[in-house]
């Protein structure tokens, strides 16, 4: 299991640091450790160590691509549920996603800001309603792939216990109306993953992926 280096403290070797490490956090003490291989993340032209001449240990150069790690895009959807039924708005004829299509309250996360306050601000933003972060409760998360695209996203979808006010249509040129739909007859078209992420949580399902092969 690769684990995270010890930190070294000030004036302590490599050895000494894992020396101190093992006798601090599992009580092991090992009398004259031997140093193998010491690994340097900078080059990747030489992945075997080779003995040297001065008696120092070999190093093995390794280079991490700046990449390695994929990226995802996270989306914030609100589920207001009452009395069964599901607040679903209407998106505008001309919009780029999902046109004249129904779909939750959503929007993708701005940079430094939680998916908590993501669905807030949208809620506000888009439908005039109020909520309290202390309020919300993730219920679902959905892993998407979408063939449209290269990146992958991550959808949160959030319930609220609680909120203030009702739903108004305050960015037309999104959404043209926001009505509640029985949660057992959605209307057509649903945006799809949507329909999904709906019928998951009626499941208590907590996670789904789509588009992954």
């Amino acid at each position: 299991m690769a684990t995270n280096p010890p930190p070294i403290q000030q004036h302590e070797h490599c050895d000494e640091a894992i020396a101190r490490e093992l006798a601090e956090e599992i009580g092991i003490t090992i009398p004259h450790l031997t140093g193998f291989v010491t690994l340097d993340t900078l080059d990747a032209d030489n992945l075997r160590p080779a003995p040297s001449s001065e008696g120092t240990l070999p190093t093995v150069q390794v280079r991490e691509p700046s990449d390695h790690r994929g990226r995802s895009v996270v989306g914030a959807h609100l589920v207001l549920i009452r009395n069964g039924t599901v607040l679903l708005g209407k998106r505008h004829a001309n919009s780029a996603f999902a046109p004249s299509t129904r779909h939750l309250p959503a929007g993708h996360r701005e940079q430094g800001e939680s998916a908590m306050a993501c669905v807030i601000r949208e809620a506000e933003e888009e439908t005039g309603l109020t909520i309290a972060e202390s309020d919300l409760s993730l219920v679902h998360t959905l892993d998407l792939l979408d063939p449209g695209s290269p990146i992958p996203r991550i959808q949160l979808f959030f319930t609220a216990s609680r909120w203030s006010g009702e739903p108004a249509v305050l960015e037309p040129d999104r959404c043209t109306e926001w009505r509640w739909w029985p949660l057992t007859a959605l209307p057509e078209p649903t945006v799809e993953y949507t329909r999904a992420a709906l019928e998951a949580i009626s499941r208590d399902t907590p996670y789904n992926a789509m588009g992954w092969t």
